[in-house]
């Protein structure tokens, strides 16, 4: 966004110098302000003009104390602001509701067949294993209570 015409005559030739040295009424801090905040040009600008006026700026001081009142200040306005208020989840929002609407949709086409429905063709086909007849969570539960009679047995000892 280029410079306005408008604000070209506000800036004028000392307009910078006024900004950066503090002279100015308030109203005129405000205006620069905003055209700072609106227009990328004339805050380049202002950044030129700064540089040029760095010997004429006065030196901070103290930047300790500046910075612990600067920190102070912002404190002082964040007790005044508060903390912001959490916003509470709406009721479809909740994880519950997500659960008991799936469980719901489940129950429902498990009751109404649908699981049924996409299982299409011969169902009779058994596979066999090489291991006499034992299925694998057959052979699974075996292994299981073995491990645990041997905890155990060796948790006893």
């Amino acid at each position: 966004m280029a410079v306005k015409d408008s604000d070209k005559n506000f800036m004028g030739t000392n307009g910078f110098k006024t900004y950066l040295t503090g002279q100015g009424t308030p109203g005129e801090r405000e205006k620069w302000e905003d055209i700072l905040l609106e227009d990328e040009e004339a805050l380049s600008l202002y950044m030129e003009s700064l540089d040029e006026l760095q010997d004429e700026i006065p030196e901070l001081v103290d930047q300790g104390s500046f910075v612990n009142r600067v920190i102070e200040g912002l404190q002082v306005t964040d007790k005044i602001i508060g903390p912001q208020r959490l916003t509470r989840k709406r009721w479809y929002e909740r994880t519950l509701f997500h659960y008991a609407v799936a469980a719901s949709l489940t129950l429902l086409f498990m009751s109404s067949g649908v699981f049924d429905r996409l299982m299409t063709g011969n169902m009779d086909v058994v596979v066999q294993n090489d291991n006499g007849g034992l299925s694998y969570s057959e052979q699974v539960m075996q292994a299981t209570s073995g491990w645990l009679e041997q905890l155990m047995t060796d948790g006893n000892q």
